[in-house]
């Protein structure tokens, strides 16, 4: 009997462990910008960019995931319109060379495979192992599919920037090509006049 409540108690702390394999993150923080009117009143049309460089705590905190040191830089971008018109938001104007969340995603995948490979080795002479290897398995899997999720919705995308609205969202760079002098051209849909924003132009008056 002794043995067998062993067995048991085994099997449970081992499927604990095999939990490890998780996707929690937060949600983006609106970066600040209290500095400018968002008043459908104000007579000061204007559009504002904000951006914020992650660093490893960042990454950890946002996306459970030290995308950095896989070789990826985050830049949280925030852009402010508040003015009557629609501007045309694409990231075939951004200035840096930037990847997909996707990318990102599948290199800070959880591996399911050698987690439940190494479980399953062991089990083959400790048969308890084998609980967590399938549990881990399942586990993994839906860890990297919230992830894929997450990424893609924290993601920046090409979008109609609807008057007095604001898009907030993530942009990765290739750490190897990251610049901090940077720039977003924006587009007018109507005239297809065209506005720069960047690192050292935080707001213009269109």
């Amino acid at each position: 009997m002794k043995s067998k409540n062993l067995m048991v108690f085994v099997c449970i702390a081992l499927i604990g462990l095999a939990g490890c394999a998780r996707y929690q993150a937060k949600s983006l923080n609106k970066i600040d910008t209290s500095i400018f009117s968002l008043s459908q009143n104000s007579q000061e049309k204007f559009v504002s960019f904000s951006y914020h460089i992650f660093d490893t705590d960042d990454c950890m905190k946002y996306l459970d995931r030290n995308v950095i040191a896989k070789g990826y830089q985050p830049i949280q971008i925030t852009i402010t319109n508040n003015t009557n018109r629609y501007l045309n938001i694409s990231m075939s104007n951004f200035s840096l060379p930037y990847v997909s969340s996707e990318e990102v995603a599948k290199r800070v995948h959880t591996s399911t495979v050698k987690r439940s490979v190494g479980y399953g080795i062991l089990g083959l002479f400790i048969w308890p192992f084998l609980v967590p290897a399938i549990v881990d398995g399942i586990g993994s899997s839906e860890a990297n599919r919230k992830l894929d999720a997450d990424f893609a919705k924290k993601t920046l995308k090409d979008k109609i920037l609807r008057p007095y609205s604001t898009i907030n969202g993530l942009i990765f760079v290739p750490v190897k090509k990251f610049k901090k002098d940077f720039t977003f051209t924006i587009v007018d849909e109507e005239n297809h006049e065209r506005f720069v924003l960047g690192a050292t132009n935080h707001k213009i008056k269109i």
